[in-house]
């Protein structure tokens, strides 16, 4: 008889156990499914801003080829863009 009572146990706590597992597993799964969201929306975003970019290269490209745009403005705003500061050695 006590065989039959430990074996009650044992299904009643492994239920419980089951029960805890699966709402732990379903919670992670919402939240996981709210970040995959937002990282398809974020990857929309810069799918359009890359458009965008694309054609302002573009119109500048054709400006260059036009004569509108100076080259050598367009080298000064890359170069502006991509300085590095020397540093300042300390004589002792």
């Amino acid at each position: 008889m006590t065989t039959l009572i430990h074996a009650d146990i044992f299904f009643f706590v492994t239920t419980v156990a089951v029960i805890a597992v699966g709402i732990v597993f379903t919670i992670v799964l919402i939240y996981l499914a709210n970040v995959l969201r937002q990282v398809r929306d974020v990857i929309q975003e810069v799918k359009e801003e890359a458009v965008l970019v694309r054609g302002d290269i573009a119109q500048c490209r054709n400006n260059i080829k036009q004569g509108e745009g100076k080259l050598k403005s367009l080298v000064d705003m890359a170069l502006n863009i991509f300085k590095f500061k020397k540093s300042k050695k300390i004589k002792k």
